[in-house]
């Protein structure tokens, strides 16, 4: 998924993370592949009991310094996330998955449902052969 994401030019700014062991350790593996470094990880154990509405309110918490943040959290709150925002129908996000949105907002407290811009949805299983 680092790969794609690497190739496609889309490089985060701020990653946030859960501290499950799973979910660290994935945002390790992207923030190496994509020079983030991982220091700069910001991990919480609050993202890992985090509801959807937990986790939009985190998010439009985020400095405005930061345009491309990556969440990496579980499900099934990170898939309710991407429907929610995106007003896709996503069944699931699986493991490793990556799903993208762009926005027109200058602030990430004007995050809201449905004011995303569907942009990507990749994961694993799309790649075997």
């Amino acid at each position: 998924m680092a790969d794609i994401l690497k190739e496609k030019k889309i490089i985060p700014d701020l990653i946030l993370s859960s501290t499950a062991v799973r979910a660290l350790k994935y945002a390790e593996i992207l923030a190496d592949k994509l020079d983030y470094g991982k220091k700069n990880i910001m991990a919480s154990r609050d993202y890992y009991f985090a509801d959807l509405n937990e986790i939009i309110k985190i998010i439009r918490s985020v400095s405005n310094n930061y345009n491309n943040v990556f969440f990496i959290g579980h499900n099934p709150e990170i898939t309710y996330l991407a429907n929610f925002l995106s007003g896709k129908d996503v069944n699931n996000i699986p493991t490793s998955g990556v799903f993208g949105l762009n926005y027109d907002i200058n602030d990430w407290s004007e995050l809201d449902e449905n004011n995303g811009k569907f942009n990507l949805f990749y994961y694993p299983k799309l790649f075997l052969k």
